[in-house]
């Protein structure tokens, strides 16, 4: 289901709370910060669209959800411009997130305040699993032998 993603492209990005034109509430999912508290010495940091440079941290579990297309698993990432200076660079909030060579650790979260400042280019579909049927047979195969 990337029901979220025609969301997105019919709304655009919004903070939590947001109620988009199908009337549904945007709220954060359950493994993310809360609304109201504070992190990196700001009050309610959340109240933010939050954004990354890699494309590897985009496809985290913690963020992108798989969805099943045909035999394939697959992972939405949007790809952005955003305007020079619109945002504010946090080091990663993903304690369990491994780093890519070309990430840089202390910069991977990109805080925006204003949508206005973001420019959807493209929804990439990044394969997570290349076959469901391969993929289940070889767990079978596995428990089998």
């Amino acid at each position: 289901n990337i029901s979220f993603v025609q969301s997105i492209i019919a709304d655009g990005l919004v903070v939590p709370t947001t109620v988009v034109s199908a009337g549904k509430c945007i709220t954060r999912r359950e493994n993310h910060i809360r609304r109201g508290r504070e992190a990196s010495s700001i009050a309610d940091f959340v109240d933010a669209i939050f954004l990354s440079p890699s494309v590897h941290y985009s496809c985290d579990p913690t963020y992108a959800v798989a969805f099943e297309y045909g035999d394939q698993q697959l992972l939405p990432v949007l790809e952005c411009s955003v305007r020079k200076n619109s945002y504010s660079c946090f080091p990663c909030t993903v304690p369990s997130y491994t780093p890519h060579p070309d990430d840089n650790m202390q910069t991977i979260e990109w805080r925006m305040l204003d949508s206005e400042n973001i420019v959807i280019n493209a929804v990439l579909f990044i394969p997570k699993i290349d076959s469901l049927e391969v993929t289940k047979r070889e767990r079978i195969n596995k428990l089998t032998t």
